[in-house]
């Protein structure tokens, strides 16, 4: 296969915030337009036995023939939103918000043989939340929220609101793209909750939970084959057409800090985080008689801790020790895919240079993985990127 697509995209957006004494209200519509120019080049296939939903595989083999295309198709968007947060009383915010998105994208520009098609879809999108300042000490936070994703860059560019009480509601994707591919016009469901205390003494303790929800209906490239003759020798018509293929994933989060602050200098303090992803593939088109692999659900559950130690100089010289345990088991893959249970070390070291009260520069030097630990996680669970080899680091950044 040679494939090549370039995409070119222009947004817009206008937003309005009107402040009052109990509320602040956030409006705006964003409007965006662009599109792909896809080349893609597929060879003939090896030879391959012809299955139907009736019976088993033919005994003679056949080859499709090599299918070269060069499609131009169009992204447009339009989304309209407004947010309300309203100070109910002086213990209580309330989040209230509603979007609605209306998107025309390629059918399938990105899995060959691809479709010179366009697909629509709409979707009207509640959100809510509310922080609740329990005590002086202590402060509950919550959120839910639906939202409609993008096809490609177009999705990271944008002014509306991307948090609902601390809790993330824009994604390009919560499906691995390492895992499934670039996906479009996803949809998205999240459910936040999370308290947040202060136990004295500066001990800071935190609990959260998410529930993750993303669902993908898209078409894959086929081969689609017609007039199809076995004597005297097998041959057929063949077209560009497409599969249908559903996913559906589901990823529960459980997150545990505790901080501590030792004197006026040091601090020490762990983040336990424990997720588990399930992801379920289906192709309605393709029976389970013909393909085991028409209906899949893999598992992957991971658990991470960090524990760190950090020390701050009045004179600007800072330090950071930091170690990360992680531990992965997966289930439903049709050939076994072990876990990984290891340990990264992290070291950094630097100065701050104070200059006025809103600017300040940093120079940070880092040990990365101290202990040249590679590892093998499976993607579906989100995580940060680990470095795989003992790795020096040097950063400068300027705050202003």
């Amino acid at each position: 296969m040679n494939y090549r697509s370039e995409f070119e995209a222009y947004s817009t957006e206008l937003q309005q915030i009107w402040q009052r004494e109990t509320h602040s209200l956030i409006a705006g519509v964003r409007y965006q337009n662009g599109g792909f120019d896809t080349r893609s080049t597929l060879g003939a296939s090896t030879a391959t036995k012809l299955s139907n939903k009736a019976g088993p595989p033919t005994a003679v083999a056949f080859a499709s023939k090599p299918v070269n295309q060069d499609f131009s198709s169009d992204l447009e968007r339009v989304s309209v939103y407004a947010y309300d947060h309203w100070r109910l009383a002086d213990p209580l915010l309330l989040i209230g918000g509603v979007s609605y998105d209306y998107l025309t994208f390629p059918l399938n520009h990105r899995s060959s043989p691809i479709l010179n098609q366009e697909e629509t879809n709409d979707q009207v999108s509640p959100k809510a939340g509310l922080v609740w300042t329990l005590s002086k000490n202590s402060a509950l936070r919550g959120s839910y929220t639906r939202s409609l994703g993008g096809v490609s860059y177009d999705q990271s560019f944008r002014l509306e609101p991307t948090q609902i009480a601390g809790f993330t509601q824009a994604y390009r994707s919560l499906i691995s793209e390492s895992v499934a591919g670039a996906a479009a016009s996803p949809t998205f469901e999240t459910w936040g909750l999370a308290l947040d205390h202060k136990l004295g003494s500066g001990t800071y303790f935190g609990i959260e939970t998410e529930l993750l929800k993303s669902e993908v209906d898209r078409r894959l490239g086929s081969i689609e084959l017609s007039d199809f003759v076995i004597f005297p020798v097998p041959d057929a018509k063949n077209t560009a057409s497409s599969t249908r293929q559903h996913l559906d994933y589901q990823e529960k989060n459980l997150v545990l800090t505790l901080n501590q602050l030792v004197g006026d200098q040091w601090s020490v303090g762990m983040r336990y985080r424990v997720s588990e992803a399930d992801l379920n593939t289906s192709f309605p088109d393709i029976p389970d008689a013909v393909s085991g692999g028409s209906n899949i659900d893999t598992v992957a559950a991971l658990q991470q801790l960090n524990l760190y130690t950090r020390f701050n100089h009045p004179s600007g010289f800072f330090g950071l020790f930091e170690s990360l345990w992680s531990k992965q088991s997966n289930r439903g893959y049709s050939t076994d895919l072990p876990g990984d249970d290891f340990w990264h070390f992290n070291i950094y070291a630097g100065y701050r240079f104070v200059q006025r009260a809103d600017r300040a520069a940093e120079l940070k030097l880092g040990l990365l993985n101290l202990t040249d630990q590679d590892y093998q996680l499976n993607p579906l669970n989100l995580y940060s990127d680990l470095y795989r080899d003992r790795t020096f680091t040097v950063s400068f950044k300027f705050y202003f």
